[in-house]
């Protein structure tokens, strides 16, 4: 019963059962308001935290983890923990790792290794969430419900705002330091959770579009899954615009009618039996990341934290299509991975 309950509530860790082929972690990304730096655009840093249990037999070992990424360069940071150094707390929620400390109401991070030092100390605001008309426990839908995935993901905030700063300093007493500012900038946490992540996948997230068209936030997700002894390929979308949650799906009878990829530039179309969802990216400075296989962070994967993305939602009308929201956005996340071609309708 406990783990149907925590089913319905996919921010807090639903791994406390697993010992091993075991994977959990939450993506807390942070942008800071371009209007507040001077001559630049937004910037993007993340930060990973997460739990990683290998497979019995496997010579990689448990550990926790904390992993950065900074869009402007690309720059990724892997930071390892003993496994006894997690913890989380289900009210309020907080996830632990070491002596950083992630929350739904900020996080404190005092990071080292043999490039130096990261410590940030960020505010965040109200969390937008997903909106309680669907039935099922989060962004998956029925899918939440099938105890053999490989991987399950959860949407935490689609939107929130950020307050603080990210400064990271080189070796050496003499090493300059960096800060970054996030004087009202934006937020997006969102999670993962499972054995493995997928062969192959499409990701894209942003939530800083033009100020004009007011709080945005896109997410997108296309992936190869597993199931039964063969594939399918599922996806899931979320515009959130206007005080409006639009979504499409596998499980909401939405399909992915073109993926376009030629290596740096994306074109996506998604419709349903009502709109019609386009989505165009250029890829930007691309980072390496780990990503669990049987619960090993030992895969490597390329993520962008800086790159471009349109979205613009319409209204099927019978000939002509009636406009619901276009805008673009910097300091987009997008990840792809794998055979592309295996996900192409």
């Amino acid at each position: 019963m406990m783990k149907i309950l925590r089913m319905f509530q996919p921010t807090l860790y639903q791994g406390a059962a697993r010992r091993n082929g075991y994977f959990e972690g939450w993506y807390f990304k942070q942008t800071s308001n371009a209007s507040t730096v001077v001559g630049k655009g937004s910037r993007a840093i993340s930060f990973i935290p997460g739990i990683s249990r290998a497979s019995t037999g496997s010579t990689a070992g448990d550990r926790a983890f904390v992993q950065m990424i900074d869009g402007a360069t690309g720059s990724t940071r892997f930071f390892q923990f003993p496994v006894e150094e997690f913890s989380v707390q289900d009210k309020p929620f907080k996830v632990s790792v070491g002596r950083n400390e992630f929350s739904l109401s900020g996080l404190n991070v005092d990071l080292e290794d043999s490039g130096g030092s990261v410590q940030a100390e960020l505010e965040y605001g109200p969390m937008t969430g997903l909106s309680r008309r669907f039935p099922w426990p989060g962004i998956m839908g029925p899918y939440s419900f099938v105890p053999f995935m490989e991987c399950y993901h959860g949407l935490v905030s689609l939107d929130h705002r950020v307050d603080g700063t990210v400064t990271m300093r080189g070796n050496g007493s003499t090493a300059a330091a960096q800060t970054v500012t996030f004087d009202e900038g934006r937020g997006y946490i969102e999670k993962d959770w499972g054995r493995s992540m997928p062969s192959s996948w499409v990701w894209v997230q942003s939530n800083t579009f033009d100020p004009e068209v007011g709080p945005a936030s896109f997410f997108f997700s296309l992936a190869r899954i597993p199931w039964l002894g063969s594939w399918f390929n599922g996806f899931l979308a979320v515009l959130y615009a206007g005080g409006v949650e639009y979504r499409f799906a596998s499980y909401t009878g939405a399909r992915v009618e073109l993926l376009s990829f030629d290596g740096s530039t994306v074109s996506i179309l998604v419709v349903d039996r009502s709109k019609k969802l386009e989505v165009s990216i250029r890829r930007n400075h691309e980072g390496s990341l780990a990503a669990p296989v049987d619960g090993a962070m030992d895969r490597r994967i390329s993520e962008s934290a800086d790159s471009w993305v349109r979205v613009v939602l319409k209204q099927r009308h019978g000939g002509s299509d009636l406009p619901l929201f276009d805008a673009a956005s910097a300091a987009s996340g997008v990840e792809i991975v794998g055979d592309v071609n295996s996900l192409r309708p």
